[in-house]
């Protein structure tokens, strides 16, 4: 046999073995119903959390009659106006320094876009400093997240969990990552956001990250995705604070600022 015929049935065997392995990463990959009302999961985790438990938590887009979850569909459409047309749908929520909030409102925006007829939702934990959104959601913290996807190789497909909210799925951090700079730098960080980014059109990713001025992190990790919510608490978070990210933050994909921990007074109103 000619070299160059063993070349070609090479060639042919492995680009067949690539077609197979592609086949069923697909197959595993079909998690969803077609009918974006009614998601039914068949590879993603299902773990049923109370609501009493989340509206504890201040998931308060969970509760229709909570005063609160009217703000945060005010910001979806807001954010909807900015993105959808132009298909930006990687969205990176941070703050200026630490205990803002920025985790409950990455959260909560998550479950409201969730709410939304048009929409799916994939609330990403990236905070491997101090991951939250397992607490929030009262998820066992020795499930799989990405640490286990990073470090082990546990397939992407086997650590996405359904919080029991129908159209969104989490992917917590699953422990804390000392180098966290240097794995969010790294290629397979930047192939995983691209993954999830194209893997369903209807799909909005939140990604909750650490703040701006705590580490490198985030300043990092914002060359990845398409928009960036900075989160900002009232009568906490400094103009030196501000000031600083003003700096160093790709303005360009900066959507907005959201004032957190605003009192609510009576008739709705915010003091």
């Amino acid at each position: 046999m000619s070299k160059l015929k063993k070349a070609l049935e090479k060639a042919k065997a492995e680009h067949d073995k690539y077609e197979q392995k592609t086949d069923v990463f697909q197959k595993k990959d079909i998690e969803r119903s077609s009918d974006a009302k009614n998601v039914q999961y068949i590879y993603t985790k299902v773990v049923e959390v109370s609501h009493d438990l989340l509206k504890e938590n201040k998931l308060v887009a969970v509760d229709e009659t909570h005063p609160v979850t009217d703000q945060f569909k005010l910001l979806r459409t807001r954010i909807f106006q900015l993105t959808r047309n132009k298909g930006l749908n990687t969205i990176m929520v941070s703050g200026f320094d630490s205990d803002e909030g920025k985790s409950l409102v990455a959260a909560n925006l998550a479950i409201a876009i969730a709410k939304d007829t048009r929409q799916t939702t994939l609330l990403v934990d990236v905070d491997f400093r101090r991951p939250s959104i397992h607490k929030l959601f009262g998820i066992d913290p020795s499930k799989k997240g990405l640490k286990q996807y990073f470090e082990d190789n546990v397939p992407l497909q086997d650590i996405f969990i359904s919080p029991g909210i129908n159209k969104l799925s989490l992917l917590i951090a699953g422990g804390n990552i000392p180098d966290a700079p240097d794995l969010i730098g790294s290629p397979k960080m930047e192939e995983f956001v691209r993954e999830v980014k194209n893997r369903y059109p209807d799909r909005y990713i939140i990604f909750d990250t650490p703040g701006l001025n705590t580490c490198p992190d985030p300043l990092v990790f914002s060359q990845y995705i398409d928009a960036i919510i900075l989160v900002a608490r009232s009568n906490y978070t400094s103009i030196d604070s501000v000031k600083s990210v003003m700096e160093i933050l790709p303005k360009e994909k900066l959507l907005g600022t959201v004032f957190n921990d605003v009192k609510f007074v009576k008739n709705n109103r915010y003091s």
